[in-house]
Parts: structure tokens; C-alpha cells; sequence
């Protein structure tokens, strides 16, 4: 599962609509940020578990996942067995199919 939609709408339903879309706004310039900077970064562990944490407030699972295992391995001195393409991936996948389908969600 890409998504958890039920986290989404327990998050839109705690901020509020307007708040749902500054997080959301800000959810996604910084996971970016960080999706692009990840690889050069000093400490890989710090940067997946920072992305795993916001993927997790957002229900973006699948991505929370990989950068959890990700982290694991960081962690275990294995920071070059981290499948950063499929984190990549898997953020650009979620970011989609959550752009095209959040509004109709949340409207119901």
C-alpha cells in the first residue's frame, strides 16, 4: 500500500483544511529537499529517518517503509546497501497517485 488513507484524513480532520494544505505544501518542499540531498549527506541514517517521519505523518507507508529499512541498514554501517533509487522511486509514486486522489478523498 502506497497510501494510508485513513491517516490522511485523521491529519486533514486534526488541522483543518487550510491547515491540511500548508502541511502538505511543506511536506513535500521538504522531502524533496531532503530526497535530493540524501545521498550526499553525512550521516544517511539522520536523513532517512527524518524522511521516514515525515512520509509517516503524511500515510505515505511505502515510502515510511523503505527508509525505515534503509535506516537499518545506515545504521549497521551498510550505507551503500540502501536501495536509494527504489526510496526515489517509491516518494515519486506516492507523491502521484496522493496528488490525483487526496482531494476526492477528503471531499467524501
Amino acid at each position: 500500500m502506497l497510501i494510508d488513507w485513513t491517516k490522511v484524513t485523521e491529519l486533514a480532520a486534526d488541522v483543518g483544511r487550510e491547515g491540511f494544505d500548508e502541511v502538505l505544501d511543506l511536506f513535500l518542499q521538504e522531502v524533496e529537499t531532503a530526497l535530493q540531498t540524501m545521498a550526499m549527506s553525512e550521516d544517511l541514517e539522520a536523513a532517512l529517518h527524518f524522511i521516514k517521519g515525515c512520509a509517516m505523518n503524511l500515510g505515505f507507508t511505502d515510502l515510511a517503509t523503505r527508509c525505515a529499512s534503509g535506516e537499518a541498514r545506515a545504521a549497521c554501517g551498510q550505507p551503500d546497501s540502501v536501495d536509494l533509487d527504489g526510496i526515489h522511486q517509491s516518494y515519486r509514486d506516492s507523491r502521484d497517485l496522493f496528488m490525483s486522489e487526496f482531494r476526492a478523498r477528503l471531499a467524501a
